[in-house]
């Protein structure tokens, strides 16, 4: 059986949920490994390569929230680029800094985001691609994570969640999910991931 490593963050940015981590908790842990990552540069990639390290897995699918989209998003690339409006958990600002001098620009998913997307919509939840993971820290860590595997035969990509229906309150006319449509979306690409 293939091992598997998902992670998630912690909630931030004042909500008291994640859908990434809510949907992480809820899957069985059977086969897979799991990490919950504060939102902070750097030392959330630091900690995630930390676990990769460690576990050794086939494979290594992120997770992160993405309110305002409107479906369960496989992301195609990671950008070397920190810029957001808003810090991260602990308080820092990054405006235009690269996440590694002299890295590539961007990095492309090792595993097929089409193919992640296909096996979530018959799953019976909402997906499509999405080109780029941001700026923030799931691109963060998304880029981090490529890199340190890139010439390995490790398959990785990062998979942006939907407000949970937990949240909707806080955003109202925004889209939202259940959490049980979020752990069918992840069951579907572990199945997927595992079969290959």
């Amino acid at each position: 059986m293939r091992k598997i490593l998902l992670s998630a963050f912690e909630p931030f940015g004042g909500e008291t949920v994640n859908p990434a981590k809510e949907a992480l908790l809820r899957l069985e842990d059977e086969g897979i490994y799991k990490l919950f990552l504060p939102v902070e540069y750097a030392r959330a990639g630091e900690l995630l390569i930390s676990e990769i390290d460690r576990v050794r897995p086939d494979a290594v699918i992120m997770t992160g929230q993405a309110g305002g989209r409107d479906a369960v998003t496989p992301e195609r690339r990671a950008v070397n680029l920190m810029n957001a409006a808003a810090p991260d958990s602990a308080g820092r600002l990054c405006a235009g800094e690269k996440i590694l001098e002299g890295g590539a620009d961007e990095l492309f998913a090792t595993l097929c985001p089409e193919a992640l997307a296909e096996a979530i919509a018959s799953a019976g939840v909402p997906a499509r691609v999405s080109e780029s993971a941001g700026t923030f820290v799931c691109n963060d860590v998304f880029y981090r994570a490529l890199s340190h595997l890139k010439g390995t035969p490790v398959q990785a990509d990062f998979i942006h969640l939907p407000w949970c229906d937990e949240q909707a309150a806080r955003h109202p006319g925004q889209f939202s999910l259940p959490v049980e449509d979020m752990v069918r979306a992840l069951e579907a690409v572990i199945r997927l991931v595992s079969a290959s």
